[in-house]
C-alpha cells in the first residue's frame, strides 16, 4: 500500500502542484528552455519545466549532505558544486574538465599558438589571457578530499607549466596578479558562493590588459569603494540551494584618463562579461563577443581573447577548433 501511494505521489504530485499554481523556476544558472521542435529534446524540456523540481533538488541536496557530507554527484560521478570549508563553494566543472579531458594539454597549447599566428597574419594585434579557476587562485577552503582531487591537481600543474614554457605570442598572465592581489589586500580574489572573481579582481584583469596594450593607460585611474551589498552566487543556485553573501562593491574612476584608441574586439566568456564595467572605460572603441559561438575580427585592429582555465585544461573551448 505504501509503495503504491509513493508511486502515485511521484507521478501525480507535479500535476497536482501545477493545477494549484506551482510553476517551474530557472535552475542550473540558465533560463528555462523554450518549447522544442517536434523532433527536438522533449525529455530535457519536460524535466526543466517540472513543477516543484527546485524543491526536489533542494531536498536531495540536503539529504545527501546530511548522509554523506557533500553535495550530490551527477554525470561521471563528479559533483556539480564542491562544498568547502566556511561556506565556500567551488565549480565542479573544474574537476570534470581536468579528469575527463577532450584533448591533451599539448594539443591545447598548439591550438592557442595557431590562433595567435592566424590573427597576427591578418595584420591584427593579438592579446591572449587565461581566467584562472577559483580552485587555482583560492583553493585554501577546498575539502581535503573530493572526487577527482588528484587528477585536478595534476592537470592544473601540467597546464600552468606548459603555458609558462610555451611563451605564446601576446600572452598576458593573470594568475600572478590575482595571487598578489590576495596577498596585499588579505581578501580573496573570488566570491565565496560564486565561480567568478570579485570586483577588485575584475578591475585587476582590466588593468593588466590595459597595461599590456599601453602602460600610459594607468594614468588618472582609481578604484572607488561604493559600499557593501548582499549577493546570491551562481554556485548556490547551481547546487539547488541558493546561498547569499555580503560583498564589497567598487567602481572604476577614469575621469579625464586616456583611452586605447584602436578598434578592439574582446572575445571572452562569463569572466569577461562580468568584468565589462571595469574594461570598457579603458577603450575608445570596444566590442565584446562570446568565445563559445561564431566570432569575427576582420574589421578590428586589436583582438583580445580570454578563455577560462578549465576549458583549456579540458581542451573543450570552441575557440581552439580541435573538434
Amino acid at each position: 500500500m505504501r509503495t503504491r501511494l509513493a508511486a502515485l505521489l511521484f507521478f501525480f504530485l507535479p500535476a497536482i502542484a501545477f493545477a494549484a499554481g506551482a510553476r517551474a523556476v530557472e535552475m542550473e544558472n540558465k533560463p528555462l528552455p523554450p518549447v522544442p521542435a517536434l523532433d527536438g529534446d522533449w525529455n530535457s524540456w519536460a524535466t526543466a519545466h517540472l513543477p516543484l523540481r527546485d524543491q526536489a533538488v533542494r531536498a536531495n541536496v540536503a539529504l545527501t549532505e546530511a548522509l554523506f557530507g557533500h553535495a550530490p554527484a551527477y554525470g561521471f560521478g563528479y559533483p556539480k558544486v564542491i562544498e568547502g570549508e566556511e561556506g565556500w563553494l567551488y565549480f565542479g566543472d573544474d574537476v570534470t574538465e581536468a579528469c575527463r579531458q577532450k584533448h591533451p594539454i599539448a594539443e591545447t597549447i598548439t591550438a592557442l599558438r595557431r590562433l595567435a599566428e592566424r590573427v597576427e597574419a591578418a595584420g591584427k594585434r593579438f592579446v591572449l589571457t587565461v581566467a584562472p579557476d577559483k580552485t587555482t587562485i583560492s583553493p585554501q577552503w577546498l575539502p581535503a578530499r573530493f572526487p577527482g582531487h588528484d587528477c585536478l591537481r595534476a592537470r592544473k600543474q601540467e597546464f600552468w607549466t606548459a603555458l609558462e614554457k610555451a611563451d605564446l605570442p601576446g600572452y598576458v598572465d593573470l594568475r600572478a596578479p590575482l595571487e598578489r592581489l590576495q596577498r596585499t589586500t588579505g581578501q580573496p580574489a573570488y566570491w565565496r558562493t560564486d565561480s567568478h572573481w570579485t570586483d577588485r579582481a575584475a578591475a585587476t584583469y582590466a588593468a593588466e590588459l590595459a597595461h599590456a596594450l599601453d602602460p600610459g593607460l594607468a594614468a588618472k585611474t582609481g578604484l572607488v569603494f561604493t559600499g557593501r551589498a548582499p549577493r546570491e552566487g551562481d554556485l548556490g543556485i547551481l547546487l539547488g540551494a541558493p546561498r547569499e553573501e555580503t560583498i564589497d562593491r567598487y567602481r572604476l574612476d577614469r575621469t579625464g584618463a586616456p583611452r586605447y584608441e584602436p578598434k578592439t574586439v574582446l572575445i571572452g566568456d562569463s569572466f569577461t562579461r562580468n568584468s565589462m564595467p571595469w574594461l570598457t572605460p579603458y577603450f575608445a572603441n570596444l566590442s565584446y563577443q562570446r568565445n563559445d559561438g561564431p566570432v569575427t575580427w576582420h574589421d578590428a585592429e586589436t583582438v583580445i581573447v580570454e578563455i577560462v582555465e578549465r576549458h583549456l585544461v579540458g581542451g573543450s573551448s570552441p575557440m581552439l577548433g580541435l573538434d
